[in-house]
């Protein structure tokens, strides 16, 4: 017969009913076994169901699902679907079988029935499965859960079994007669079809789950028989939907048969006794079927003792206002709603399990909360078992726990996987499932899945990918939904609801808005739940679930507790079985190599074909390849080997940041996995070991910045010894020990210029918690020498040796560098070197000026075999600068180059004045080859840096160590030239030639720091180069005809530039004896001179000279006046803190017999000769008044002080008599 839907007549037994909102309702199939909706057949009337069709019960593809719709049991199905899907569980909020939804949403009309389920908490999500009683408790051979049997029979079924209360399905003869009726009708039913439409079938509806998507590393999965508490059962439904039914969402299971035809694609089929009347709960049973399964019409087949008598087709939409069996939408609506809060404000403990169960014809719904039964249980049969000395009791065990167990871990794996961003509330959510999943599953029995945990754990604390350097976690949270309620927040009080017996919805008769359509309409409401509104309101009231808290916390909170999760997957380790491991392996590359054969079949089937209109693309190339095209032919080469050798290791974690890198890294950790190695035992220690070392970089790039040092060097040996193991399997992994050693470099240079914290520093390092010492034994356990690393980054109470540590750290660092690091660490290591050649220096230094007080006190011990001290000081400062020299170069870092280039120069320096065991004296040749080689340094020095643009202050800083040389130079030669005369005439000319281009060096115009030390060494070099002039006179000239005016005029011009400039500057001790040389030169003049008015004519220069002293005078007084307000507690005068005293004393005593010889002489010229002003008479005067004063007041004992102010005094009285003589000369001419 045709197919046609036309002859179907409506159905006009429909009450008349008001148009009101109709309840939402939307279905998105997730996974269908069957392929399209069943051919529709209308069956000829007086068809006879009772004959079995030749098709009945078969079970392949042309079936449609229709030998499983109605006598397999699903068990526990909601496990099953939580891990086929495990990114609905925590989206929402019930997971179970489609007939357990209509059980329970037929509840008000259902007096009668029993209801037995059991309930577990997921994140958000309730998972409900039917609990057939007499299936799984009451069978004497099943002693599996002999604790909860115990239980329900003395306290559920304690009061009598007359009425089978606790059975959940009805059994008898004709129900069993009705399913088969209906199996045969459906079968008669199916039109059947050529196999050309089921080749035309969409891919993606026949294609099982793929695997989980791979962002991180490969991780173990649960074994089928640990997903499920009924393994056995491998029940599939037809359809696995995601029904929305008002605001409440569900995944469930469905096997209800679909038929379509040419006019009506989808529609349901039901068959009806025509002798008897539908009732409410078959109504009910229809609609919700349609709802779930977005079935617009279904079509009733009415039959006399299965002989066809009429069709008939009502849309969905009406089956509420049937005649006999009508309802409320609405009804069912707030039932729905109701249930699902009062299970979620009471089974609240995740991981728990709940059971749900309500007899025939009782009036309470009760929740018991069976995994405290178990533990109490548990705990009275441990106790009884002890008292008696007998073995434990077994088999007291939670038989859901492990399959809840599995389920939190897999849903956690999911949303960790495959959320592309994890913010703090996702990574909270994944918290609480995994901390749950520890809690329920025992680490001896399930170390696999314990540590993956675990690692998953310490991966949400420190992702893969963080720069150790600076980590930045998302503390702001974007996230629209969660596992977990967000209207907890409405609630203040947070009172936990105990639920470890039973809570149960009581008897209410009072009226409720909710329930009167239902009455009205011939329904007959069960009392059990009439009260279940009222009841609800008191548990929203009181109650408040709790709510995982965002993953936030600082840089150390996360690292450590990271580290703890890593410390007990550890732990984990040693429970591994190693021949069950290997067979698990074994089947996993079994079913690895199935899903590749049937790739490659699906491949072969479905061949990548050309379309019609769509042009094939051919390669381009263009015949001269330019320069950016033989540059993209480089780095695709470049990644072309990087993925190859990424294929053969596993990636770091630090580096795995992108998507690429992602993708790569699930291919190499499959094959890491299974082909490398075979077990999970090294696969998850591994993952551990890598993940510490990625958080103890972490850690110890915090307490670095912290200036930590001590607690920076233990992370960082324990991440270097990580990172070892690693390597020791995984020899092509890139490596981060140059990193790692490169910071520990660091972390010991860092120490050495913080030498006083250095005891808190050794202290720190020898601190270790308790997660560190797990890691520890277990790197210990893997590298045979394990002391290597430990003696390498321990520090030492010695600031030598830490330097020296330091450098061996950035030399080992630079054997595993890329060439982009290894100028980093090179910078690094000479500047290491250069501060240790400056120690070695300065502690020369101190040893040699100790030997040589030790030589002049006559208690130098006797030259032994073994080299002075200061000499191995010596090299070993010049060795550093050698290296450090050869580091810059290197990286032709010029700026450090030059800084080492000076420091050279002022080693050469000081070696100029070492004398090595065997010398007594230094000779004035070695000395000088030294300098040469100074000032060779410095030169280099000025040319690395070519101008002083390139570095102001490191152009200054050479500019003023050459000059400091070239003036220490040119002191020496000429002291030395002084006491040897027999190469006089050579060494003035090489000392004058330093002295110039020493004084040339002396920067005075730039402002800077150093401006005042450049002007005081320019007066210096004056006074120097005078001196050198004025001896040159004293040698060479003994006549005045001979005298070299020339000479004289440059001694003359530098005497003056040296007062000017050390007048400018108060430096009153040089001063003094500039103005004492010069006075002498003005004695020698009149020693030379011949004619008597010369000789007068010099020495009032050499008198006028001593009156210009007159300013020295006052600067030491003001200089003793402001140092004694500022230090009003110092005895005695304070200006021998600024000038040599002694020295100053002596000059002071030279310059008064210079000017008393001034003044006698300047009497006898007079007296000899002609005076026509009559100035002998005041000379004398004056020269009385300077005796008067030396032995009146007792100069020779007075202090300092006391003996500038009495020379101030009597040089303003000498200059008012000498201004006196002058005016009466001048008015008697």
């Amino acid at each position: 017969m045709e197919d046609s839907n036309e002859e179907i007549e409506p159905c006009r037994d429909i009450g008349p009913h008001e148009l009101v909102e109709s309840v939402k309702s939307q279905a998105v199939i997730k996974l269908s076994q069957v392929y399209l909706p069943a051919h529709f057949k209308r069956l000829e009337l007086q068809t006879n169901l009772n004959q079995p069709p030749l098709n009945w019960l078969t079970t392949s593809e042309s079936s449609h699902g229709l030998h499983q719709a109605l006598y397999q049991s699903a068990g526990f199905a909601s496990f099953r679907l939580g891990q086929m899907f495990p990114d609905c569980v925590g989206q929402v909020d019930v997971v179970s079988d489609a007939e357990n939804i209509k059980q329970l949403l037929k509840l008000p009309y259902s007096a009668q029935s029993a209801i037995s389920m059991v309930v577990h908490k997921v994140g958000n999500t309730l998972l409900l499965d039917e609990f057939d009683i007499q299936k799984y408790l009451l069978r004497k051979a099943d002693d599996d859960w002999k604790w909860l049997r115990t239980f329900i029979l003395e306290h559920i079924l304690a009061y009598g079994d007359k009425q089978h209360n606790y059975c959940l399905k009805e059994r008898s003869r004709e129900a069993l007669q009705r399913k088969n009726l209906l199996s045969k009708f459906l079968y008669h039913s199916l039109k059947q079809t050529d196999g050309e439409e089921l080749a035309k079938t969409p891919t993606q509806l026949t294609s099982h789950r793929t695997g989980l998507p791979l962002i991180g590393p490969l991780l173990p999965e649960p074994k089928i028989e640990e997903n499920v508490p009924d393994p056995k059962s491998s029940h599939a439904f037809n359809r696995n939907v995601v029904w929305t039914f008002e605001d409440i969402r569900m995944l469930i299971g469905t096997d209800m048969p679909i038929f379509g035809g040419p006019n009506r694609p989808c529609i349901s089929l039901r068959l009806r006794d025509a002798a008897q009347p539908i009732n409410v709960l078959t109504g009910i049973d229809y609609w919700l079927d349609n709802l779930m399964c977005n079935v617009p019409e279904v079509i009733m087949c009415y039959h006399l003792d299965g002989i066809v008598q009429k069709y008939e087709i009502i849309k969905t939409e009406d089956l509420p206002y049937l005649e006999n069996s009508q309802f409320a939408p609405q009804v069912v609506r707030n039932v729905a709603q109701n249930i699902l809060a009062f299970l979620k404000a009471n089974a609240t403990k995740a991981g728990h399990t709940y059971w749900l169960f309500k007899g025939r014809n009782d009036d309470v719904v009760k929740l018991y909360d069976l995994t405290t039964l178990c533990q109490t249980q548990t705990a009275a049969a441990a106790a009884a078992a002890k008292e008696e000395a007998a073995e434990p009791a077994e088999h007291k065990t939670n038989p859901f726990t492990v399959p809840v167990g599995m389920l939190l871990y897999s849903v956690a794996r999911n949303m960790k996987n495959t959320a592309e961003h994890i913010s703090p509330k996702t990574a909270g959510n994944i918290r609480a499932l995994l901390d749950n999943c520890i809690k329920l599953l025992p680490k001896e029995e399930y170390p696999q899945i314990v540590s993956s945990s675990h690692y998953i754990l310490s991966d949400l604390h420190v992702p893969a990918g963080i720069d150790p350097k600076a980590p930045k976690f998302d503390e702001l949270d974007s996230d629209t939904q969660s596992l977990y309620d967000d209207d907890e927040d409405e609630v203040d009080e947070e009172d936990d609801v105990d639920v470890t017996n039973a809570e149960s919805l009581e008897c209410d008769y009072g009226d409720s808005k909710y329930y009167q359509s239902a009455a009205q309409s011939g329904g007959k409401a069960n009392v059990a739940v009439r009260h279940i509104c009222d009841a609800l309101r008191d548990f929203k009231s009181h109650t408040k679930q709790s709510k995982p808290a965002p993953l936030i916390a600082s840089t150390v909170d996360r690292c450590n507790i990271s580290l703890a999760h890593i410390s007990a997957g550890i732990s984990c380790l040693q429970y591994f079985n190693g021949n069950q491991e290997e067979k698990f392996i074994k089947e996993s590359e079994t079913h690895a190599k199935q899903e590749e054969r049937q790739r490659i079949l699906h491949e072969e089937q479905n061949p990548n074909m050309a379309k019609p209109f769509n042009a094939i693309p051919l390669p381009y190339e263009t015949l001269k390849p330019t320069q950016n095209d033989a540059q993209l032919k480089l780095v695709q080469k470049q990644q072309k080997k990087s993925k190859q050798k990424r294929r053969k290791s596993v990636e770091l974690q630090q580096i795995a940041s992108s998507p690429k890198a992602a993708a790569n890294n699930q291919q190499l950790s499959a094959k890491f996995n299974n082909q490398q190695f075979g077990s999970w035992n090294v696969h998850l220690k591994l993952l551990l070991l890598e993940k510490a070392c990625l958080t103890y970089a972490t850690l110890a790039e915090h307490h670095y910045e912290a200036k930590r040092y001590g607690v920076t060097l233990r992370a960082i040996e324990l991440a270097y010894r990580c990172q070892q193991v690693v390597n020791k399997y995984m020899t092509n992994l890139v490596s981060q020990q140059s990193c790692l050693l490169g910071r520990a470099g660091d972390c010991f240079f860092q120490m050495s210029k913080h030498w006083s914290e250095i005891d808190e520093y050794l202290k720190q390092y020898e601190e270790q918690d308790e997660s560190a010492r797990i890691i520890d034994a277990e790197l210990t356990s893997e590298l045979t020498d394990p002391t290597e690393v430990a003696t390498v980054l321990a520090p030492v109470n010695n600031m030598e040796q830490i330097m020296l540590l330091s450098c061996k750290c950035y030399e080992q660092a630079l054997e595993h560098a890329q060439d982009a690091a290894s100028n980093e660490l090179l910078r690094r290591l000479g500047n290491v070197r250069n501060e240790l050649a400056l120690k070695y220096m300065y502690w020369a230094q101190e040893e040699y000026s100790k030997v040589v007080r030790e030589r002049e006190a006559g208690t130098a011990t006797t030259a032994k075999a073994e080299e002075p001290l200061y000499v191995k000081l010596t090299v070993n400062s010049y060795d550093c600068l050698c290296r450090g020299i050869k580091a810059f170069t290197a990286v032709q870092d010029n700026v450090n180059l030059a800084f080492l280039y000076c420091n050279m120069g002022r080693f050469m320096r000081l070696r100029a004045h070492l004398t090595m065991p065997n010398e007594s004296v230094i000779a004035t040749d070695t000395q000088k080859s030294f300098y040469q080689e100074a000032f060779n340094y410095y030169e280099k020095a000025k040319d690395c840096l070519d101008t002083r643009k390139a570095n102001p202050e490191l152009w200054d800083l050479v500019h003023w160590e050459l000059s400091t040389a070239m003036f220490t130079l040119a002191k020496q030669l000429q002291d030395f030239s002084a006491a040897d005369k027999s190469n006089f005439a050579e060494a003035s000319k090489e000392v004058l030639e330093l002295l110039q281009k020493s004084l040339q060096l002396c920067d005075v115009e730039h402002a800077g720091a150093r401006q005042i030390l450049y002007t005081f060494r320019s007066g210096l070099i004056h006074k120097r180069i005078a001196s050198f002039h004025y001896s040159q006179l004293r040698a060479n000239c003994t006549d005045p005809s001979h005298i070299s005016k020339l000479t004289l005029q440059l001694c003359k011009f530098h005497y003056e530039k040296a007062t000017q400039i050390l007048t400018s500057l108060k430096e009153v001790s040089d001063l003094l004896v500039v103005q004492l040389e010069r006075i002498s030169l003005q004695e020698f003049l009149t020693e030379l001179s011949t004619h008597c008015g010369q000789k007068i004519k010099h020495m009032q220069v050499a008198l006028d000279i001593c009156l210009q002293c007159e300013l020295i005078f006052s600067h030491v007084i003001e200089t003793s006046s402001s140092e004694n307000e500022t230090n009003a507690n110092a005895s005695g005068n304070t200006i021998g803190s600024v000038i040599d005293e002694d020295e100053f004393v002596a000059h002071l005593s030279l310059y008064e017999s210079r000017l008393q010889n001034a003044l006698k002489t300047l009497i006898k010229l007079l007296l000899t000769g002609k005076d026509p002003k009559k100035l002998s008479a005041s000379y004398k005067q004056m020269y009385m008044e300077t005796l008067t004063g030396k032995h009146g007041i007792g100069a020779q004992q007075a202090t300092l002080v006391e003996r500038a102010h009495h020379l101030q005094t009597l040089l303003l009285k000498l200059k008012a008599m000498c201004d006196a003589s002058t005016c009466a000369s001048n008015e008697s001419l």
